[in-house]
């Protein structure tokens, strides 16, 4: 490729016309390889029953606990530095990489025997192995699909990338989801053999492991996708590194990051909406529990947002090119609020729509930070602040978990001292502290909104449709 015909850095310079029709093909490619690897990554058939697999390996739930944390630990450690190696030595290794451990991961959990001593050393094995692998695979799966992009002078086709990857990701989580829950138990793959004739005596021992050997497929799966992707032409070319390369480049591109508010404002609004959102995630089947919905309904709950998600993803789409990120950010603040305060009233059966609710504000949150952050961050250093995001995002939510669960357990001793001195009755601690996250959000959401005054002084970006792609900043 002649200098001249280097691809713009900037999604600003985007738009230039390209006369290597290869590029063209190159960034279609990816970006179908992109939502192939987003999709065969993230399908794992035994998130439905994830404890419940854990426990009947034979681990306690101390256990259990420790091996969250070491999987969270090894996150936390390499996010930052694994996006940086992959702005240094090319996306596509570190995608490979990353289907590689997704490879080992799954076959420590298959191959393990049970009952037996190696038990704990396979999960702990696996649980740091995952977490390195999700490291390597943040940021740098849509760094690769969005150069392509930009290589092509098609970067303004990405929300519409995004649009279809939630439309088919939402087919396969429902799938998915659906999937690991039948095979995880004998019973309906005995009704189906009773039906057909066939002897229906297999056991849970038989069957447990069924939902695993099927993600061990995805993965495989996810070799094959990574070792098909091609690494886009780059106005600074993938080139070997040494061993403190990528730490170099973490603090560079955290001192600019400091230096751009903008990107900073993304990010952080990123962690203010997150925080309450995913908390109340994960803690969804308590929630469903006290508004009386039925464990087996959990599913069909999933299912329902899944469906939710598929219809929504144009709609999302157009905010994204059409809509500025101010009001963009009003609305998600708006649905929020409405979201939080929903859940926290704990209204029978009818509460879980807030819950749904919530979960399709993820969704879109996640789709707009992806379509602002590309657009403001140059190839050279995007996969690291796309891991600087992932990392914010994980710490924060680390922080929210503790303070949540502190409070659940303050309000706990609170509420049995109230008994003891014959007050009146109060709610359960948990429906307290979860009646808490709607102040908490105004609060943050307050000091969110001071900040951004004090620090953006150019807010033109901010009021632009369709993001900042006209905004693009100095590199």
């Amino acid at each position: 490729m002649n200098p001249s015909d280097k691809p713009p850095e900037s999604a600003a310079d985007a738009s230039t016309p390209v006369a290597d029709a290869s590029l063209g093909l190159l960034a279609t490619r990816n970006a179908r390889l992109f939502m192939a690897f987003r999709i065969l990554f993230n399908v794992r058939f035994y998130y439905p029953v994830f404890m419940i697999l854990f426990l009947d390996f034979g681990i306690t739930l101390e256990q259990f606990g420790l091996l969250n944390a070491a999987w969270a630990a090894a996150i936390v450690l390499l996010e930052v530095p694994s996006g940086a190696l992959a702005d240094l030595v090319g996306r596509k290794r570190l995608l490979v990489a990353a289907g590689g451990l997704m490879v080992v991961e799954m076959l420590a959990l298959c191959l393990v025997p049970v009952p037996s001593a190696w038990v704990f050393p396979a999960l702990l094995l696996n649980r740091i192995v995952s977490g390195i692998a999700e490291a390597f695979a943040s940021g740098a799966d849509e760094a690769l699909a969005y150069d392509s992009l930009v290589a092509a002078g098609r970067a303004d086709e990405w929300p519409r990338v995004l649009e279809r990857l939630m439309q088919v990701g939402a087919f396969v989580t429902m799938a998915g989801m659906v999937t690991g829950s039948l095979l995880y138990k004998p019973g309906p793959l005995n009704t189906l053999a009773a039906a057909v004739g066939l002897p229906a005596t297999l056991t849970e021992a038989d069957t447990f492991r069924l939902p695993v050997w099927l993600t061990l497929g995805s993965a495989l799966g996810v070799v094959v996708v990574t070792l098909a992707m091609r690494e886009p032409p780059r106005e600074q070319q993938p080139s070997a590194a040494g061993l403190l390369a990528p730490f170099r480049q973490t603090a560079a591109t955290g001192w600019w990051i400091l230096a751009h508010p903008l990107v900073m404002v993304v990010i952080l609004a990123g962690v203010l909406f997150d925080q309450p959102i995913r908390q109340l995630l994960v803690v969804s089947s308590e929630i469903y529990r006290q508004i009386e919905i039925p464990e087996p309904a959990f599913g069909f709950v999933a299912a329902g947002t899944a469906i939710l998600s598929l219809v929504a993803a144009g709609p999302i789409r157009r905010l994204a090119m059409e809509t500025t990120p101010l009001r963009n950010f009003l609305v998600i603040a708006v649905v929020t609020t409405a979201g939080l305060v929903g859940t926290a009233c704990f209204v029978p059966w009818w509460g879980v729509v807030f819950s749904m609710l919530l979960s399709l504000t993820m969704r879109m949150l996640m789709f707009l930070q992806s379509h602002y952050l590309n657009q403001l961050v140059g190839s050279d250093r995007r996969a690291t602040v796309l891991s600087f995001r992932g990392l914010a995002i994980n710490v924060s939510y680390g922080v929210m978990s503790l303070v949540f669960s502190a409070a659940v357990a303050a309000a706990e001793v609170a509420g049995l001292a109230a008994a003891d001195s014959a007050a009146t009755t109060e709610q359960p601690a948990f429906r307290f502290v979860v009646g808490l996250l709607p102040v908490y959000f105004l609060i943050a959401t307050g000091l969110f909104v001071g900040g951004v005054a004090w620090l953006v002084r150019d807010r033109d970006g901010l009021r632009r449709p369709g993001g900042f792609a006209d905004g693009g900043l100095e590199r």
